[in-house]
């Protein structure tokens, strides 16, 4: 977070990406093991890989 608000005072654009992993940890019921957690992970960048490819080609000219 300090890097986007130094970025942000130098007049740059931002964007955030994040990907959650353990949804229901804390949750009553909700002990997320590892290997869910890091399945959850793969299955998110692989979907987030996708999204910034698409977001980079339509925003090129940016």
């Amino acid at each position: 977070m300090p890097e986007v608000i130094i970025a942000r005072r130098l007049g740059l654009r931002v964007a955030a990406l994040s990907i959650v992993t353990n949804f229901s940890a804390g949750f009553s019921g909700g002990n997320p093991s590892h290997e869910e957690t890091e399945r959850a992970a793969l299955a998110g960048t692989i979907g987030l890989k996708r999204l910034v490819r698409n977001f980079l080609k339509t925003n090129d000219d940016a």
